[in-house]
């Protein structure tokens, strides 16, 4: 399968194309989305996809290289803020026995810790500068979803309007993402993806639509299946040909002991078959970290290494796919912006223990300061379940427990949201009774 259908690929069977855009560089981004169309991952039902935990005791997301079948090697650099949220991160290709910068992405935040905007820029080789590429900007709404993502490109003198996407939520769960493009100087349909949810608000469907003749027509859809712990399982991909529509690919889902996915593989109808047709592994340490990614193709009855789309999640949520044949994550003690020096401490909210848990779990936080702290935990559309911390709390690490028993709860998925001082952090939690 040569380039550009490994990019399809990565867009279509990734179901990302609400909120993706190609870059020159060999690697591609999304807007961050945690509700968007990707098949397999968000903050709902996997949670040690992302390979940055707010932990700085054992260290964050430091670097990652991908190479390509081809030997290619590019290296993936970031860089932090006191707080631990990604302040920027270069993309740089080995050449020559060194590493040539290529491009750099900075981001802004919220008085929220919400990312807010984020600068491209490249570099300019012969004389040494950034110079500016491109922009996005986010908005959100009261829930933290994000409902807006404007993106423009630099011309040379100013930043211009490319696209956007506009976001309508219930609760915590999207149900409408509409792409509109920027065309004669006015905005004009592109997409459109409407999302439905079981009764345990995980996703069900994601329908895919494109704006053709002036009215939305069908293109594609994703089923999805998911075991008893939430993980998903299964996604079946259908296009809609001649009114109806037809299976084209099918994306099963393998996890380990600890729900960390272990192994994508894809099959695709061939002459109304399923036959093999790509795979993507991924391997942790012992901490849970992502540490390596790697993929092959059937060709010709053989499993045979190949570049493949490989995804990971940006320490900012922003998730990147890159086309290569395999992609190496490091971890280390995070680099501050301020003199390249190591954070020692910062806010964490750590992942409660156990998860999931049947009737209590212990969540645990720490503050490098002394804040006003609240601990709530709500469940998918925003609603408050409870407040287990509403208080001044000097610099130290913390534990609370909680007993979902007590308030009479459904099995399901559930979010506990740590607010100190100015900042603020999210993680889900699964209850099964």
């Amino acid at each position: 399968m040569h380039f550009i259908n490994k990019l399809i690929c990565l867009l279509f069977y990734c179901l990302l194309v609400t909120e993706v855009f190609p870059q020159t560089q060999s690697y591609i981004s999304t807007n961050g989305n945690i509700n968007n169309l990707f098949p397999i991952r968000n903050i709902y039902n996997i949670s040690t996809f992302t390979p940055l935990k707010r932990n700085s005791s054992t260290g964050v997301l430091d670097s990652l290289i991908y190479i390509s079948t081809y030997g290619d090697r590019n290296r993936i650099a970031y860089y932090y803020n006191n707080d631990l949220s990604l302040n920027y991160f270069t993309n740089a290709v080995w050449s020559n026995g060194e590493w040539i910068n290529l491009d750099k992405h900075t981001n802004t935040y919220n008085s929220e810790g919400n990312l807010e905007s984020v600068l491209w820029e490249w570099f300019n080789t012969s004389s040494g500068e950034w110079l500016k590429d491109a922009k996005d900007v986010y908005n959100y709404d009261s829930l933290e979803n994000r409902i807006f993502h404007l993106h423009q490109y630099f011309n040379e003198e100013e930043f211009v309007n490319s696209f956007k996407y506009e976001n309508y939520f219930y609760g915590r769960n999207l149900l409408v993402s509409v792409g509109q493009k920027w065309i004669d100087n006015e905005w004009v349909n592109n997409s459109r993806i409407i999302n439905t949810y079981t009764s345990n608000y995980l996703k069900d469907s994601a329908l895919f639509q494109e704006w053709i003749n002036n009215q939305w027509i069908n293109s594609r859809i994703g089923i999805f299946e998911y075991d008893e712990n939430h993980n998903t399982i299964a996604i079946l991909s259908k296009t809609w040909q001649e009114q109806q529509w037809i299976d084209f690919a099918l994306g099963l889902f393998e996890y380990d002991e600890n729900n960390n996915l272990v192994l994508e593989n894809f099959q695709k109808i061939v002459y109304n078959n399923w036959e093999n047709w790509f795979r993507v592994f991924y391997e942790y340490d012992d901490k849970n970290n992502l540490i390596h990614l790697f993929g092959d193709e059937w060709e010709n009855g053989q499993w045979v290494p190949e570049d493949e789309p490989l995804k990971v999640t940006n320490p900012d949520g922003i998730l990147i796919g890159f086309i290569a044949k395999e992609l190496f994550l490091y971890y280390s003690l995070p680099k501050s912006v301020e003199g390249e020096k190591n954070i020692v401490n910062g806010f964490n909210l750590f992942q409660n223990n156990p998860n999931p848990f049947n009737s209590t779990t212990k969540i645990k936080f720490s503050i490098p300061n002394s804040a006003f702290c609240t601990l709530t935990v709500f469940d998918l559309l925003g609603r408050e379940v409870t407040t287990l911390v509403n208080e001044p709390k000097q610099a130290g690490e913390y534990e609370v427990e909680f007993n979902a028993v007590k308030y009479g709860l459904s099995s399901g998925v559930y979010l506990y949201r740590l607010t100190a001082g100015s900042f603020s952090s999210t993680k889900k939690f699964v209850y099964l009774r």
